[in-house]
């Protein structure tokens, strides 16, 4: 009897689990042991408390062998996912030139950009950049106007020498990312600066910012000193000059403020006074570039560029200015530049000055701007003269706008419907000093931002 009553009591207690599936069967055993005077009632108050506890025990035990590894997996997932952001840009267009000069005008909707991209983190201080172009409307290289970026940073030094990115990026001296300008296209002095659409394929190291998406660390000397050095494979993507000369670029800029402007060029928030200035040197030997396939059989260029800008901000505000020169060396050959005639040497150069005004409506984002905008160009490369032109499309008319030397007026009106949301109205007139006819032309662009 006594060794049965044992048993009983040791399975009640040993094994929560079984009793947890029927508490009242177990509490009428205990209660029946308690009438036949076997158990006391303080000892099946016990053997009960004694139980129970071990009940709690075993299914918080379960509780951290099931549950916990399922909630720390999908943390982990989430804030591993949260270090990514997918982005996009759209920029449908109308543009209409009218028919001039024995030239068929243009009145037409395009896709000006679709772009699509991925961004963050991949690892501590471990930044990366991916961008795809889906549009086509403008002649170019293939892949210049398909993969943009596509690059690796390295932010353990960001504090001493800078931010060291590895990858398809813009070359240091670029300036400013062409998506924010108050225009609905890039300016004139970024045709003549290397790259394609800016980006070549190498290695940088930058310390402050000039706008760019590559930028990360703050200048030095309380943001007032701002730099970048890289060397790349060439100026040409699709080219990637294969040869034991590679394009080297450097650039620097001063902010005496020590506060970087907003890199969107229309101010719809006020922001402080700030000015700065820059330069920028790049160089690339024997390089194979889209000048190339205009010059004669067996003939390679030593190209050279130069860049100045400036910007002043201030409220509403927003001003720039920036120059560039392009040098190509023949190397003691001939080149053939926009005359049609031969020469051992070609030099373009070109000037942008500009200046907006933003008007800010509701705290909401919404709001309009106005900016004017002069450009002028000189230009002896073959391969630059169809982007100074509207740019709608690749059609043998549309190319020969394209002008070699003289200028463009430019006046923008903007909408901004929300901070990701734009309208950009251009009316631009083109007055070419050579023997190119002039003409107005006008763009109207919206532009999403996701």
């Amino acid at each position: 009897m006594l060794k049965g009553l044992i048993l009983v009591i040791t399975l009640l207690v040993s094994f929560p689990s079984i009793a947890g599936s029927s508490h009242a069967y177990a509490d009428a055993v205990l209660d029946a042991l308690q009438r036949k005077g076997l158990l006391s009632k303080e000892d099946v108050i016990a053997i009960k408390d004694d139980a129970m506890a071990a009940e709690k025990s075993d299914e918080k035990l379960i509780k951290q062998v099931n549950v916990k590894p399922i909630e720390q997996v999908a943390k982990k997932v989430t804030e591993k996912f949260s270090k990514f952001k997918v982005w996009g840009r759209l920029q449908p267009r109308y543009t209409f030139v009218p028919s001039e000069d024995g030239l068929e005008g243009t009145n037409s909707f395009t896709l000006r950009r679709a772009r699509f991209g991925l961004k963050g983190y991949v690892a501590d201080k471990v930044g990366f950049r991916y961008q795809y172009e889906a549009a086509n409307e403008i002649p170019g290289l293939s892949n210049a106007t398909n993969l943009l970026d596509a690059w690796v940073r390295f932010e353990h030094f960001e504090d001493t020498i800078g931010t060291i990115t590895i990858g398809q990026q813009f070359i240091p001296g670029y300036g400013r990312r062409p998506q924010v300008t108050a225009s609905v296209e890039r300016k004139f002095t970024e045709y003549l600066s290397p790259g394609a659409a800016g980006r070549a394929r190498g290695i940088t190291i930058r310390r402050g910012d000039f706008g760019l998406p590559e930028a990360h660390a703050s200048g030095l000397f309380d943001n007032r000193l701002h730099y970048g050095i890289g060397f790349f494979n060439g100026p040409d993507l699709s080219l990637n000059n294969d040869n034991n000369d590679m394009l080297f670029g450097a650039s620097v800029g001063i902010r005496p403020t020590g506060v970087s402007p907003s890199d969107d060029e229309y101010s719809f928030n006020p922001r402080p006074f700030t000015y700065g200035f820059g330069g920028a040197y790049s160089q690339s030997k024997d390089s194979g570039t889209l000048d190339t396939k205009f010059q004669p059989a067996g003939v390679r260029l030593d190209n050279e560029w130069y860049s100045l800008f400036a910007d002043v901000q201030s409220g509403y505000w927003r001003g720039w200015l920036s120059w560039s020169k392009f040098e190509s060396d023949a190397d003691g050959g001939l080149a053939l530049n926009t005359d049609n005639i031969f020469s051992g040497s070609l030099n373009s150069q070109a000037l942008t000055l500009g200046f907006s005004r933003g008007y800010s409506l509701n705290a909401n984002n919404f709001g309009f701007a106005w900016a004017l905008q002069y450009q002028y160009v000189d230009n002896e490369h073959p391969s630059r003269t169809m982007f100074f032109r509207p740019l709608t499309g690749r059609s043998a008319d549309e190319v020969a706008r394209g002008m070699n030397e003289g200028g463009v007026y430019q006046a923008m009106l903007t909408w901004q419907l929300d901070k990701n949301v734009r309208i950009i109205n251009e009316l631009s007139y083109y007055d070419p000093d050579d023997d190119g006819f002039s003409y107005p032309a006008f763009i109207s662009q919206f532009q999403i931002d996701f």
